[in-house]
């Protein structure tokens, strides 16, 4: 088609993202390595911080190496460079800081710390996106770029509030004038100047502040349309094209989020599906140490789970592909963008083709941890989106991720009609018009697993009478049981009791399929009574907390019929409500019965299973649909993590995989061979006989 912009077909990025001392580098030479890593988008240094190009704004400090080049421009010759070889160029701009002698002539522009100080970090100053910089000032550096050269995007580095700096060392909210007063304005409330959960200041800021971001990019992007319809904005708020970065960092706690690029893959198509993606992977391994390369494992294994969603791939360096001491995962890096070149028309227009959706909702994370007065509280609710995620793909099931934001509209829109089922992790928040939705997507035919305290919540945080979801087996919440570990929501009604040393016993073995040794649940954390609707069918009895020690006295004196499941008929749809945290256990503690009980509660309710596998857990399914109707199911290797290693994932071999797919032909893109299919009992069932890093099966 003619009528697209080049972003809207596949396309990688390779950046090389520069010092002020690189400005001398050969741009011929590094245009062909771009070229050789199977890019076709270069990703290039222009301004903000340093500019790259001799600018006529004051504001602006060019680099001195500048006058190595004869030109003593190095935007203008790179974008001839990129253009002879078919590459786009994207200048990348940094807005987040400028030097002293800018400060000092127009302070207004700048971050002010709660103890009244600018945030000042390697003789760089930090600037507040409320301040005229951001506002108004960058408006002339896009400007004169888009006047000088024939970029064709902008991506903006550290495009957000400065609270910390580089190092991680947290200086706070800004208290500039413009932010006192565009606060006040917006919200009739107190600028906050601390991050305090218990105050309903700070849990504003929270909503107002990614506003301001995405208010000022629309209106940097409806800029640059007016200039030139073709050039894309690249950012995480209100873009052209969505983009996330996913990276290391030698002090992030276990255990790792390996699922990190798929996440963001996940959600990001989901929620805009008609908006591209790109999505960055650092190669080197953080920011204090960005000479030494990441583990090619994790390079792959991220650049792996960017492809199978249909995002972009983005590779990036620190300095030029000629001056770097590390090089050891440039051969990953080439081999995932090569694949992606060579099949890019296959992966122009793929789609999800799951029928499961896990419900997402940063909402819920803010208002329990305002409710917790901290992270604490916020960590239940992403836990148990993760815990869930991770059931998800250890069972081999194919989703997507749906922001809670987006669930009325994916309603209305009709999206929401091509899943069989939904997974609402603690998704604790809830308004009318949501649960509507959501009760109406069942009672048409679909189906609905939820967790914990999904729906017991209004948008304020407050405490409902009667859970939102009227399709769940449960009506009300009676009381509540919580560790004493854990912080628990305020409910005047409830009971505390201990959780530690607790079971559930299996009292349905079709709950809990493959598990005959099992008869007792691990639980933990909290549970919750509730009183059961009219029909709802019970299953996982509670037996409360028994003794731990010693040896002689741990028995415990009685079993409760209390359920930790409720399977519900709802119009021609099914719910499966666990009263307890089954998904944030799982997350914690990777007990193979809490896996099973969630991806069984998933086949209960969407009436079976979209792919069945003979994998081990550590083989992600992923499926997509072509607008051609073929399909393209992923097959990821997760079996070269350990703890904080990467390794070379070991080979699985004969996989096989039964699909709900018409298909007559299969061909192993990876291993650039065809597969025999066979047609049994309804599905198509294909036979991978070797998985390293990734495949992709192309059905017909």
């Amino acid at each position: 088609m003619t009528d697209r912009h080049w972003y809207e077909v596949p396309f990688r990025v390779f950046q090389t993202n520069i010092r002020e001392i690189d400005a001398g580098l050969d741009v011929e030479a590094v245009a062909d390595d771009v070229v050789g890593f199977g890019a076709n988008v270069w990703l290039l240094n222009a301004a903000g911080i340093v500019s790259f190009y001799p600018t006529k704004l004051d504001f602006q400090h060019p680099s001195p190496w500048l006058s190595e080049r004869p030109s003593g421009d190095l935007i203008g010759d790179a974008v001839e460079a990129a253009h002879k070889r078919g590459v786009r160029l994207i200048a990348r701009c940094d807005f987040s800081k400028l030097h002293q002698d800018v400060y000092e002539r127009h302070p207004d522009w700048f971050y002010v710390s709660p103890a009244g100080q600018p945030q000042v970090y390697n003789g760089l100053y930090s600037c507040c996106p409320n301040a005229p910089y951001y506002q108004e000032k960058a408006f002339e550096v896009i400007g004169e770029v888009l006047d000088r050269y024939a970029v064709d995007g902008f991506f903006f580095n550290m495009f957000n509030h400065p609270l910390r700096d580089y190092s991680g060392v947290y200086h706070g909210i800004c208290q500039c004038a413009h932010c006192r007063a565009r606060f006040a304005e917006a919200t009739g409330m107190e600028l906050p100047r601390a991050e305090e959960w218990t105050k309903p200041a700070y849990v504003r800021w929270r909503e107002w502040s990614r506003g301001v971001l995405h208010d000022l990019a629309g209106r940097v992007r409806a800029f640059i349309k007016e200039r030139r319809p073709d050039v894309a904005l690249i950012l995480r708020h209100n873009p052209d094209v969505t983009m996330n970065e996913v990276n290391n960092a030698v002090d992030r706690p276990l255990p790792l989020w390996r699922y990190w690029a798929g996440e963001f893959g996940r959600e990001a198509r989901t929620a805009y599906p008609e908006r591209p993606a790109v999505q960055n992977s650092v190669m080197f391994l953080d920011l204090p140490y960005r000479f030494t390369a990441e583990q090619p494992g994790l390079i792959g294994l991220e650049l792996a789970q960017t492809i199978s969603q249909g995002v972009n791939p983005w590779a990036y360096v620190i300095g030029t592909t000629r001056n770097q001491p590390d090089r050891k995962n440039f051969a990953i890096v080439r081999r995932m963008l090569t694949f992606h070149r060579d099949n890019a028309a296959l992966y122009d227009g793929l789609r999800s083709a799951a029928q499961v959706a896990i419900v997402s909702s940063v909402r819920s994370e803010e208002r329990v941890a305002f409710a917790h007065g901290g992270e604490q509280g916020a960590a239940q609710v992403r836990n148990a989106m993760r815990g869930a995620y991770r059931a998800l793909v250890e069972g081999h099931v194919p989703f997507d991720i749906l922001p809670d934001d987006q669930l009325v509209a994916a309603s209305k829109d009709g999206r929401l009609r091509r899943y069989r089922a939904l997974v609402l992790p603690n998704v604790a928040v809830l308004d009318d018009e949501q649960a509507a939705a959501l009760d109406a997507f069942v009672e048409a035919g679909g189906g609905l697993v939820a967790t914990y305290e999904t729906g017991a919540y209004t948008p304020e945080g407050r405490l409902r009478n009667d859970l939102a979801l009227a399709s769940l087996g449960a009506r009300r919440i009676l009381s509540r049981r919580s560790a004493p570990s854990t912080i628990g929501l305020s409910d005047v009604r409830g009971i505390h009791r201990p959780m530690r040393s607790s079971y559930l016993r299996v009292t349905r073995r079709e709950d809990l399929p493959g598990f005959d040794d099992t008869d007792l649940v691990m639980l933990d954390r909290a549970f919750l009574t509730v009183e059961a609707r009219e029909g709802a069918t019970p299953s996982l009895a509670l037996i409360p907390q028994s003794r731990s020690g010693p040896p002689e006295k741990i028995y415990w004196d009685y079993e409760t019929d209390h359920p930790g499941l409720l399977h519900r008929a709802h119009g021609a749809g099914r719910t499966a409500y666990f009263t307890w945290p089954v998904d944030a256990l799982f997350y914690d503690h990777s007990l193979p019965e809490h896996r099973a009980l969630l991806v069984q509660a998933v086949a209960t309710v969407a009436g079976g299973q979209q792919v069945v596998a003979e994998a081990p857990p550590q083989v992600e399914v992923v499926v997509g649909q072509r607008p051609d109707g073929s399909h393209l199911v992923h097959l990821i290797n997760h079996s070269g993590h350990q703890d904080r290693s990467y390794h070379d994932p070991l080979p699985i071999y004969d996989v096989g995989l039964g699909l709900g797919i018409e298909a007559s032909q299969a061909r192993a893109l990876v291993a650039g061979q065809a597969l025999p299919v066979e047609r049994a009992d309804g599905r198509t069932r294909v036979r991978l006989p070797r998985l390293d890093v990734f495949e992709a099966i192309h059905l017909r």
